[in-house]
């Protein structure tokens, strides 16, 4: 199956909101070391000039606080991806803080000794947009799933410090999405 990534970068329209990229080579090959980030998966720092958006052809955009503070990791989990299949959004418009309700949903449930599931998930969170993102907000219910959950980023200049990796590392059909409406 063919990602998004793959046709030309003119698919994803350009936006104001493109950002151009903060770190450097240094910050870089330590985060490749410190999440095994594998040679495999052809990770490539952006050049100063490269932004966000439009996505590079064959390129997955990731963000470094994805791994540092967010508990993301490759390869994804099997949850992982049947969320990211479920929400048919590019992992690259997924806020830091979606992902952290995600994979705290997904560990209070091996803590539990459950599998995480889809329909569970679905049952606390529903995703919604948060121009550029997209993020996961809780359902009106009595009870959660979590409690404590972040509501804003640590580091406010997160989205600068991007790099991207080969698009078949995760696999999937990704797609960019611009509609506003959430989804259930």
């Amino acid at each position: 199956m063919a990602s998004k990534t793959d046709k030309s970068s003119s698919s994803v329209p350009a936006s104001s909101e493109a950002l151009y990229i903060k770190w450097g080579q240094i910050s870089f090959n330590n985060l490749m070391q410190d999440y095994n980030i594998r040679v495999k998966w052809n990770p490539v720092l952006p050049s100063k000039t490269d932004t966000t958006l439009p996505l590079k052809k064959g390129k997955i955009t990731l963000f470094s606080d994805f791994f540092k503070f967010y508990n993301f990791r490759l390869p994804i989990t099997k949850f992982c991806k049947l969320v990211l299949d479920r929400y048919p959004i590019h992992i690259s418009q997924l806020h830091p803080l979606g992902l952290v309700k995600l994979r705290q949903f997904e560990f209070a449930c091996i803590a539990l000794g459950h599998i995480p599931e889809l329909i569970i998930f679905k049952a606390f969170f529903f995703l919604v947009r948060k121009s550029p993102f997209f993020t996961f907000d809780r359902r009106d219910v009595d009870v959660s799933c979590l409690r404590d959950i972040p509501t804003s980023s640590k580091d406010k200049d997160w989205k600068k410090n991007f790099f991207y990796i080969d698009a078949s590392v995760i696999p999937r059909e990704m797609q960019w999405r611009d509609g506003t409406k959430g989804q259930s």
